[in-house]
């Protein structure tokens, strides 16, 4: 079960269920993962433009996008190439997260804006 708290720039997502919190704490933690939404923060990208610049082989570029489009972080739009070939470029719907892990709870911040309270005042 997931909570939200909102506001203009974070929003709060609370996992209490014990698979979901797994489930995040597997999805932020892979390396790849992360890499890969940091290439897609700034602007869509095609995942051959995410191979080319993260050096992640294109297989595991398509198998990471997946899990981010059925987990909700990233977006998928289309694009028709002059040769009429399809491209689909993705791109982070976040702008940061901050995870906090106690005994009684497991939260994902998620900023969605470009300014991220959490990061002015904990490390200016």
């Amino acid at each position: 079960m997931y909570y939200i708290v909102s506001s203009d720039t974070l929003r709060e997502i609370v996992i209490d269920q014990d698979e979901k919190k797994q489930k995040a704490l597997e999805m932020f933690s892979d390396n790849y993962t992360r890499v890969i939404l940091s290439a897609m923060i700034e602007s869509p990208k095609s995942a051959l433009q995410i191979t080319e610049e993260t050096k992640i082989p294109l297989t595991t570029v398509y198998r990471k996008l997946h899990n981010m489009l059925e987990e909700n972080l990233i977006k998928i739009s289309g694009q028709i190439a002059e040769n009429g070939k399809k491209n689909f470029l993705y791109k982070s719907k976040l702008k940061s997260f901050h995870v906090t892990f106690t005994k009684d709870r497991f939260a994902v911040l998620v900023n969605t804006s470009g300014t991220c309270n959490f990061c002015l005042q904990n490390h200016a």
